[in-house]
């Protein structure tokens, strides 16, 4: 207890939400906000989903039936920057249309200044207001006010972020000047330790700041060229950053006589398999049990509550571009 005799309050275990269709909400949270089912009580008209992982956060689904009367709640989900910087995207995907703080159909997150957080927000069936909010580490500036993601990167109303601001060249330093970067990508400090050193790093500069990299290798048979590591800071993803790095490498390998460019991720890394595709690669195989504790990867470890198991293996064809 503390001084004036009340508990100590870590966290909000719980909260609750009316809905007029059980089964139409169960689908909607399950599918679209992506939560997993805990329990269903059909004879009392309510369903619980966890948050996160199972104990540490619930939802409870309630039904009012055919009730005239109903309330509009809100609802925040913690999120990571990265699924936050893509929630429009997928969430238009998914038939849902992505808000800003002032409830105007955006295509970008807002940032809350005096967090700092970035958010984007949607309406459930029933009305209610849901969020997915990612706390920046940054400094915060109350001053900002609410601003769309691109005006807070940028630092300026008027000078919304361009790839073109960023420019790309060779690192030609020490490798460990960007090991932050590559851990961004790698989970096996083992694994980075037995490559950091490798082939050639191109990296994203914004004014004299590394803001991403990408690492080429060659590839296994000798003949094409490998993406082996690549990350963009979180501040600056989204904004076209990676495909910029995508493009000099591009160039790179071409310049080298080189046909063809390999890249692999895990399968479980959903953002990376459209990032990848979206930029010209195709799946070319899936490597089983890629990643394992021999392997220097933590068991149990999941992406978008996927297990971290297997390997996609992707490549871009360079001949006749």
């Amino acid at each position: 207890m503390n001084a004036t005799g009340s508990l100590p309050v870590g966290g909000l275990f719980e909260t609750h939400l009316t809905v007029g269709d059980l089964s139409r909400s169960v689908a909607f949270y399950r599918e679209v906000v992506g939560l997993p089912l805990a329990l269903e009580v059909p004879e009392r008209g309510a369903a619980f989903f966890w948050i996160g992982e199972p104990g540490e956060s619930m939802l409870g689904l309630w039904s009012i039936g055919s009730a005239p009367v109903g309330l509009s709640l809100h609802v925040a989900f913690k999120a990571s920057l990265d699924d936050v910087l893509t929630a429009c995207d997928r969430l238009r995907d998914l038939g849902v249309t992505p808000l800003s703080f002032f409830a105007d159909e955006t295509t970008e997150p807002s940032v809350i200044g005096w967090m700092p957080a970035a958010a984007v927000y949607f309406h459930d069936p029933d009305g209610h207001l849901l969020e997915y909010l990612a706390m920046l580490d940054e400094v915060p500036r109350p001053d900002a006010g609410i601003l769309p993601w691109s005006e807070w990167v940028d630092g300026s109303r008027h000078a919304p972020f361009a790839p073109g601001r960023v420019h790309v060249a060779l690192h030609t330093g020490a490798r460990d000047e960007l090991r932050r970067l590559f851990a961004m990508a790698e989970d096996s400090r083992a694994q980075l330790d037995s490559y950091l050193d490798m082939g050639q790093v191109l990296i994203a500069m914004a004014g004299d700041r590394v803001v991403g990299h990408l690492q080429l290798v060659d590839a296994q048979d000798g003949q094409h060229s490998e993406i082996k590591n690549m990350a963009v800071e979180p501040s600056y993803r989204g904004r076209g950053v990676g495909r910029t790095l995508i493009d000099a490498a591009v160039d790179l390998v071409r310049a080298q006589g080189r046909p063809l460019l390999v890249v692999a991720t895990a399968a479980a890394g959903i953002d990376n398999l459209r990032f990848y595709q979206r930029t010209g690669f195709r799946i070319r195989s899936v490597e089983r049990d890629a990643f394992t504790p021999a392997q220097g990867y933590p068991p149990g470890t999941r992406l978008h509550g996927i297990e971290l198991r297997d390997r996609v293996w992707l490549d871009r064809s360079l001949r006749g571009e």
